[in-house]
């Protein structure tokens, strides 16, 4: 794992300095070593962080022995060793690392090679026999990649964090409007390629870049849709015959995710899919230990059930616990590390809990993407409701789908069913529990008319339900999450690992008959039944909570003072974006109400003005 930067310029010499300031900048990122190098076009930089293979015959560049091929990278190849044997039999590698391989594998296949990994990475290639370059980002944006290009200059600058690129006095901070649209109208984050930043992009998931004298190409490389045959529905196989194809994948992936050469853990909540990460950890024999965090109100607490299952497994348990009187401070924080707004308190608990057990552990495994791949959100179920009615083969579906919706905990049926079904078929109007917490009444009217941009969410599929993941893996929820575990580990020099996100699981999981996806009153019914006899059942057999973390008590509570504070403030009253009579009206009757009142916007409007003072103004 590593940060990587650079510029190039087929016009003039790069100023390798520049490139220096931008490591130092990322260097926590790798603090165990810090390469430059150059040539006639580019200045490169690499800081790494040792996960395998901890000696400098892993260190970057790789080069190739005519040293027209230089190639630096962040991320994991995890099917490295599979590709040494089919690829390279007869080949003595210097390292008995991951990374060496993309050389051998852009030398032999060009460009192509990317079908042969499997991984999280985000790849620098430069190219001297074609005098091309080469920026490139995994399937899923696992690992961020983000460059500035100015086409006067026809220069192009890249960095794994947007600061660094400020490094690069032709590039000016200024404030991209269009993005503050996404994330006030429609809750997007990431869900494009711009930033919050003008002139600022990340390169897409699944997408390299070609740069040239001739300028600049995005190309698509991966498509997930073209690996799901819908037709293969009508004639499903049986239950059983999916158990056992899905449960070796997840066996061989997490196999792969677990290869290192430094001290593993798990980041553990009370939750399904970290707890499914610790039962495999021990059914393969690994001793990773699991890191919790925890809150003062014992409502949100999952500590005594991680604790639980971790005991079970003879694992050790550590747990942290964000106060709330740092909250503030904290938030401020998180704030100037993700350097972009973000979309809940919850971010902050990721933060103080890599923060805190740092020096634990190198490598922590994440559960991000589990809930997308086996359709764990609430608003899903209607989606899955939405295909049962036109599949003539599906059987009491009505029934099931009953079962699910009466179990939400602060909606009535009516309430949700309506909030979900604005989630499936619009943006901006609910979250993923059904809840809704929109009103166009909180924004100034030429805000909304000037800036007004709604992002195509592709909709590929003929099911509902597909769909619905889909959108969450590339547009409303993964793009999001990644970006804060990224962040969050990154900045303590750990690397954040998401096995759920391993492509060919992600295919077989979304190509899976829809009718397998839910059973009677439960979601994810194929990965609860494959761990029926291994995970607790009080733990396996609960959907996930609607009311995740205390968030809203934190508005009404300990930071209701300084959230009046704020509302109430020049920088509100000022403020281009916002109706801040009407927020302020809003806040009042949000504090007093004893009900469940959606916190997601107020939230929105929270970070957007402490984004404008602590990184906008700087």
């Amino acid at each position: 794992m590593c940060g990587i930067s650079g510029i190039i310029n087929f016009h003039k010499k790069v100023n390798l300095e520049l490139v220096k300031k931008m490591s130092d900048l990322i260097s926590y990122r790798g603090p165990d070593h810090k390469t430059f190098w150059s040539n006639s076009f580019c200045a490169i930089g690499n800081v790494r962080l040792s996960i395998i293979d901890l000696s400098n015959n892993s260190n970057q560049p790789f080069v190739s022995l005519d040293k027209k091929i230089s190639i630096i990278y962040n991320g994991e190849i995890y099917n490295f060793k599979e590709i040494k044997k089919t690829y390279f039999p007869n080949v003595k590698f210097k390292s008995l690392g991951d990374g060496e391989v993309l050389l051998y594998l852009y030398e032999k296949y060009g460009i192509k090679f990317l079908e042969k990994i499997k991984g999280m990475f985000a790849i620098f290639i430069c190219d001297e026999r074609k005098n091309k370059i080469f920026l490139i980002r995994d399937r899923f944006g696992i690992k961020p990649l983000y460059f500035s290009y100015n086409s006067l200059l026809n220069e192009l600058t890249f960095c794994s964090e947007i600061p660094g690129i400020f490094i690069n006095e032709n590039i000016k901070k200024a404030q991209n409007y269009f993005e503050t649209y996404r994330y006030l109208v429609l809750g997007l984050i990431n869900a494009t390629n711009e930033t919050w930043f003008k002139d600022i992009f990340q390169v897409k998931p699944s997408t390299y870049i070609e740069f040239s004298r001739e300028g600049l190409k995005n190309i698509n490389y991966y498509k997930l849709e073209d690996q799901i045959d819908e037709e293969k529905d009508k004639n499903a196989k049986s239950f059983f015959y999916y158990k056992s194809s899905i449960g070796k994948k997840i066996s061989e992936t997490f196999d792969q995710h677990t290869i290192l050469d430094v001290k593993g853990g798990i980041h553990q909540s009370g939750g399904i899919d970290s707890s499914l990460l610790v039962a495999l950890t021990k059914l393969q024999g690994k001793n990773f230990d699991t890191f919790t965090f925890d809150f003062e109100h014992e409502r949100f607490s999952e500590r005594q059930s991680a604790e639980s299952l971790a005991k079970k497994f003879n694992l050790k348990n550590y747990s942290t616990k964000l106060r709330d009187i740092e909250l503030i401070e904290y938030l401020e924080k998180v704030i100037k590390i993700q350097y972009e707004p973000f979309s809940s308190m919850r971010v902050l608990s990721t933060h103080h809990l890599y923060e805190t057990f740092k020096d634990k552990c190198k490598v922590i495994l994440d559960g991000s993407g589990g809930d997308e791949i086996f359709a764990g959100y609430r608003y899903h179920t209607i989606a899955w409701y939405l295909d049962m009615i036109k599949e003539s083969n599906s059987k009491n579906y009505k029934e099931r789908f009953l079962k699910i919706i009466q179990k939400h905990e602060s909606l009535n049926s009516n309430e949700f069913i309506l909030g979900s079904l604005l989630r499936l078929f619009s943006t901006g109007q609910a979250t993923e529990d059904g809840s809704t917490y929109w009103d166009s009444n909180y924004l100034n009217k030429d805000f909304l008319k000037k800036y007004n941009h709604n992002p195509e969410i592709k909709k590929p599929f003929k099911s509902f339900l597909r769909n619905a993941q889909y959108a969450d893996l590339f547009y409303l929820k993964v793009p999001r999450s990644l970006r804060y575990v990224d962040r969050a580990s990154m900045r303590h020099g750990i690397e954040s690992r998401v096995p759920f996100l391993d492509h060919e699981l992600v295919e077989l999981l979304i190509g899976l008959p829809n009718k397998f996806k839910m059973f009677y009153g439960q979601q994810r019914a194929i990965m609860k039944y494959m761990f029926r006899n291994v995970i607790d059942k009080k733990i396996l057999f609960k959907n996930k909570k609607t009311l995740a973390d205390p968030q809203s008590h934190w508005f009404k509570t300990s930071l209701k003072p300084f959230i009046n504070d704020l509302l109430n403030s020049q920088d509100m009253r000022n403020n281009e974006f916002f109706n801040s009579e009407k927020i302020r009206v809003f806040f009042n009757n949000f504090c007093k109400s004893k009900n469940h009142v959606n916190s997601f916007f107020l939230f929105q409007v929270v970070n957007t003005l402490l984004w404008q003072r602590n990184i906008l103004k700087k």
